[in-house]
C-alpha cells in the first residue's frame, strides 16, 4: 500500500477515520461517509479498508515495545502515540532518528517523530514531522527561533485546543500557536481552567505536563455498533456475552477486578421508526470479580430487564466499574461462588485463547448468534495474530 491512497473506515464501514497522504491529495476529508467516495475505490484510485482492531492493537504493542527498548522513560499515550523523556540525552535528534529506523525495521510501519522542550511542543513537532522527508523534526529551544516556528501553526493544530475552544480563541484574534503562547496565563486559567493555562506555558517551553507512568485502569468498556438492527433477545445476549468475555479478559490481564457492572443499549437514532429503547442498568457486586461466568450471569439478567418486544437496537456494551487490584481484595466466608475454581478455569481459558486465538474457547451464550457483528466487508488480514491470515509471498 506504500504510495497508494488508503483510508480506514469506522465501525460498519460508515465513515473515513484515517487517511494516507495520498488520500488527502484526493481531497478526501475526515469523517466523510464512505458512500460519497465509493467511486474512487470502485475506479481503483483508492483503497478503503475496514477497521481491524486486532491488527492495530498488536502493531501498537510492538511499536511500544521497540521504543521501550531505548531505555528512556516512556509514556504510551494512545494506540498510536508514545512519549519518550530525552531530557538527559546529549543528542536527542540522533536518538529519535535511530528509534524511527528501528520501528521501521522491526515492525515495518512508518512513523513521525517530534522533539520539543515540552510534551505539547513534542506533539506539535510530530505533526510537523509528517511533512518532513526524514519523518523527524526538532523544534528549537525557547527563543526567537521557536517563536518563528509557532507563527506558522494554526491554533486548531495545538494539542489540547478543541474545536469549541479554538473557535472562541479565533474570535479573540488568537489565530496561531504563537498568539496563544503570548496569551496571559491568568486569563487562560480563568476562562479555561488549569488545562488552558498549561497549554500556554507548554508552548513557551515551560514543562508542566509530566510524563505519566502506566496507571491502573479504573474502568473497562467493551461495546460495538451492530451491522444490522437487532431485535431478538438471543442476538443481544450473544453480543453482550461477547463483550463481557473481552472485558474480563482485559481485567485479568491487568490484575483488575470490578466492583460494579453496567450494561447499556442504544436504539437506532437515525431510524425515525425506532422506538426509544436506549438505556443502561448497573449492578453492584457483593465482592469484586473478574470471572467471566459470574459477570456474564449478572449481565444477562440486566439485559433481560431492559429488552422489550419491538425494540430496534443498533449498539450495546458493558462497563466494568470501580476496578481494584485483584491480588489484594477482601473475601467473605458467605461467598457462594467457588472463586478458586473460577480463577483456575479462567486462567486455563486465557492461556488456550492466548496461544491458539481468542475465539477458540467461548461461552455458549456468546455463540447464540453472530447477526449483531459489525460490517467489515473490507477488512485487511490479521497478519500478525492469525496463522491462516499470515502474509504469503510468491
Amino acid at each position: 500500500l506504500n504510495g497508494r491512497a488508503v483510508v480506514v473506515l469506522s465501525n460498519n464501514d460508515g465513515c473515513v477515520v484515517a487517511r494516507s497522504r495520498e488520500a488527502k491529495a484526493l481531497k478526501i476529508t475526515m469523517g466523510v461517509p464512505f458512500f460519497q467516495i465509493r467511486q474512487h475505490a470502485d475506479a481503483g484510485r483508492l483503497v478503503a479498508l475496514s477497521s481491524n482492531y486486532t491488527l492495530y492493537g498488536d502493531l501498537s504493542h510492538r511499536v511500544g515495545s521497540v521504543l521501550g527498548e531505548t531505555g528512556y522513560p516512556q509514556e504510551i499515550y494512545s494506540i498510536d502515540e508514545s512519549f519518550l523523556d530525552l531530557t538527559d540525552d546529549p543528542n536527542p535528534l540522533r536518538t529519535a532518528t535511530d528509534a524511527r529506523a528501528l520501528v521501521a525495521h522491526d515492525v515495518g510501519i512508518p512513523t513521525s517523530v517530534g522533539i520539543g522542550a515540552t510534551k505539547t511542543l513534542a506533539k506539535l513537532a510530530s505533526d510537523l514531522a509528517k511533512d518532513m522527508p526524514a519523518g523527524v523534526y526538532q523544534l528549537p529551544p525557547p527563543g526567537p527561533a521557536l517563536a518563528d516556528a509557532l507563527r506558522h501553526v494554526p491554533i486548531i493544530d495545538v494539542w489540547g485546543i478543541g474545536g469549541r475552544v479554538g473557535a472562541t480563541l479565533l474570535e479573540w484574534g488568537v489565530r496561531t500557536a504563537l498568539d496563544l503562547a503570548r496569551m496571559n496565563v491568568h486569563t487562560m486559567r480563568e476562562r479555561y481552567g488549569v488545562t488552558g493555562a498549561r497549554v500556554v506555558q507548554e508552548l513557551r517551553g515551560e514543562s508542566c505536563i509530566d510524563l505519566e507512568e502506566v496507571q491502573p485502569k479504573q474502568t473497562i468498556t467493551c461495546s460495538r455498533s451492530f451491522g444490522v438492527q437487532v431485535t431478538a433477545l438471543d442476538d443481544l445476549r450473544a453480543a453482550v456475552a461477547s463483550f463481557v468475555e473481552r472485558a474480563c479478559e482485559k481485567a485479568r490481564a491487568g490484575h483488575r477486578a470490578a466492583t460494579a457492572l453496567t450494561v447499556f443499549l442504544e436504539n437506532d437514532r437515525f431510524n425515525p421508526q425506532a422506538p426509544a429503547c436506549s438505556g443502561s442498568l448497573t449492578y453492584r457486586l457483593a465482592l469484586p470479580t473478574n470471572l467471566t461466568a459470574e459477570l456474564m450471569g449478572h449481565a444477562d439478567s440486566l439485559l433481560r430487564h431492559m429488552w422489550r418486544v419491538g425494540g430496534l437496537w443498533k449498539k450495546a456494551g458493558v462497563m466494568l466499574l470501580g476496578l481494584i487490584d485483584d491480588r489484594s481484595q477482601q473475601e467473605s466466608f458467605l461467598d457462594p461462588v467457588d472463586r478458586e475454581r473460577g480463577k483456575a478455569l479462567a486462567a486455563v481459558v486465557d492461556v488456550i485463547n492466548g496461544k491458539h486465538g481468542r475465539m477458540l474457547m467461548r461461552s455458549g451464550t456468546a455463540g447464540l448468534s453472530g447477526q449483531w457483528r459489525p460490517l467489515a466487508d473490507r477488512c485487511s488480514p490479521r497478519y500478525t495474530t492469525r496463522w491462516e491470515e499470515v502474509l504469503r509471498v510468491g
